[in-house]
């Protein structure tokens, strides 16, 4: 029986799997990383060649939930339909503790493939918009935090994340908790970023070295996911 990684609700499963064959690999693929241990702790996953997503894998799938432009600076990149004004990345849904460190989980159609694959920068002229990639991680994002609060902001593939990019929530409310329902005002957010410190390690997963740090914050412990 084919398995479905976090964050792809059945439906959209069975369309990948009636997508072209290596967009099937490639589902398996980040179903098979999302529970196992990388070689190195803190490291990123490149997927292996022979199923390495590229853009064609998933262009017609990403296409009917928003649009492929062509942005200044990044290039060929997607941005997400039906979402609102105020939408960013990794805000719509829960945090879980794997192997590999902090995996996002969302509902949102489409996050099987731009939460784990590629990157979200904030364009000038589209708005967020996602830059597909080749190597599978937990989560693309920067952490900052404290003994009270826990911060993250999506990587873009150069330069340092844009403070309106980032989120905050109380570390008590960290642990698979929605992050919509708990998130600080964005006004919020330049005083709690000032507080915070950063990640020694900004590599995807190395947050996952700072578990044993987080999990006395939250009420809940660490989940694995």
């Amino acid at each position: 029986m084919a398995h479905r990684p976090p964050g792809l609700p059945r439906a959209h499963a069975a369309r990948a799997l009636r997508a072209a064959p290596r967009l099937v690999a490639w589902v398996a693929l980040s179903a098979a990383l999302a529970g196992a241990a990388p070689a190195r702790a803190g490291e990123p996953r490149p997927a292996p060649a022979a199923s390495a997503p590229d853009s064609g894998d998933f262009e017609a799938l990403l296409a009917e939930q928003g649009d492929w432009v062509r942005a200044a600076r990044w290039g060929r990149a997607w941005r997400p339909a039906g979402v609102d004004g105020d939408w960013r990345p990794y805000f719509h849904g829960s945090w879980t503790y794997t192997e590999d460190g902090w995996f996002w989980v969302t509902d949102e159609p489409w996050g099987f493939a731009t939460y784990h694959y590629g990157r979200w920068v904030l364009d000038g002229a589209y708005g967020w918009v996602w830059v597909p990639g080749r190597t599978w991680a937990p989560a693309w994002v920067a952490w900052r935090w404290d003994r009270e609060v826990v911060g993250w902001a999506p990587l873009p593939p150069d330069g340092p994340a844009p403070l309106p990019s980032w989120t905050f929530v109380p570390a008590a409310r960290f642990v698979g908790e929605r992050v919509e329902a708990n998130a600080f005002p964005a006004a919020r957010v330049p005083a709690l970023w000032a507080r915070t410190r950063p990640s020694a390690a900004h590599a995807p997963g190395g947050a996952g070295a700072a578990a044993r740090r987080l999990a006395p914050l939250s009420q809940h412990g660490l989940r694995r996911g």
